[in-house]
């Protein structure tokens, strides 16, 4: 494992990520935007056949409002957290299916990206559960887990790979992923800055992170692939979030790309990994600039891979390299 590993993970949520905290559908142009972008952002990668893991809500798995219903009754009739509550009063609002409600289901779309050569569609919880605010809620979330998985089996769909919404990693939860077939999951940076933490986060976190994205302030964030070995887990940790394209910052865009591309030339060089992350709703405005932005990141890729064999991986790819490389002779 000398040449490197480019690895991107997305987090598919379309209205499951901010039923929480969006009441009032603020954010819907987001979301709806997300929906024209994911064809653009598939189209991206096929043409410089780059990998990527689409970690994805279980609920957006659901053909009908009856289905999402019945999981319901099924999984969460003896649960209550606050979020759980939460949840099931957003499924009071849902429309009957994909055509009436898209912020709600994606079939269509994960049709797509199933379709689209090396993409990997893994799990993001069913009901985008927040892993540490519940973090006494052990049982609610094995019930989350098993409702997403009827969800995905239907479609024929065993995800292998795991993301904590919020980036709430709860090492107390692994156990559970284990049980039901997932062994790898995506950890944060290791700075104090991207630590876990429950709740929305401080503005001063929030501030001096937006400031890393565009100046060093935190390191490149990229890693050996020996180290994602975690017992009998794969923890492979993200190493940037991409931000989306703002017009009111466009002069700083330059700088953004160049701290990106800084740090995957070091992964390149140095046999490291590099992991990428973000949501499709993120270019669900300012589409363009934003897939031209992708574009750019994955020419300079296809670059590297030209000049040091730097590798575009899922997170199941990187797995499996891993335990071919641990496997007794």
């Amino acid at each position: 494992m000398k040449n490197g590993y480019f690895v991107i993970s997305l987090d598919f949520e379309l209205r499951w990520g901010s039923y929480s905290w969006d009441a009032n559908h603020t954010y819907d142009p987001h979301i709806v935007g997300a929906r024209k972008a994911i064809p653009d952002i598939l189209k991206t990668f096929a043409s410089y056949q780059v990998h990527a893991t689409w970690a994805t809500v279980g609920a957006l798995f659901a053909p009908s409002k009856t289905a999402i219903l019945d999981a319901n009754k099924q999984y969460f009739n003896n649960t209550s957290t606050p979020q759980i509550e939460s949840f099931l009063k957003e499924c009071t609002t849902l429309g009957e299916n994909e055509s009436e409600d898209p912020a709600h289901y994606a079939l269509s779309l994960i049709e797509k990206i199933s379709a689209t050569e090396h993409q990997e569609i893994g799990l993001h919880t069913y009901s985008h559960f927040y892993c540490l605010d519940n973090k006494d809620a052990e049982q609610a979330f094995q019930n989350d887990t098993r409702a997403a998985l009827t969800m995905m089996n239907a479609q024929n769909i065993e995800p292998k790979s795991f993301v904590f919404p919020r980036n709430q990693f709860n090492p107390a939860l692994l156990n559970t992923l284990k049980e039901h077939g997932m062994h790898i999951v995506r950890g944060n940076e290791k700075h104090s800055l991207y630590r876990e933490r429950e709740g929305r986060e401080r503005k001063l976190h929030r501030a001096l992170r937006l400031m890393d994205a565009y100046v060093n302030i935190s390191g490149q964030h990229t890693f050996a692939p020996d180290t994602c070995i975690e017992q009998d887990m794969i923890n492979i940790p993200s190493s940037r979030f991409l931000r989306p394209y703002a017009k009111q910052a466009r002069f700083l865009e330059p700088l953004k790309l160049y701290r990106i591309k800084k740090a995957m030339r070091h992964a390149s060089q140095r046999g490291e990994v590099f992991h990428l992350w973000f949501h499709p709703h993120n270019f669900g405005t300012n589409i363009k600039e934003n897939i031209a932005m992708l574009q750019e990141i994955c020419q300079y890729y296809e670059d590297l891979q030209n000049e040091f064999g730097f590798e575009s991986v899922t997170m199941q790819e990187l797995a499996q390299k891993l335990a071919r490389k641990e496997a007794p002779l």
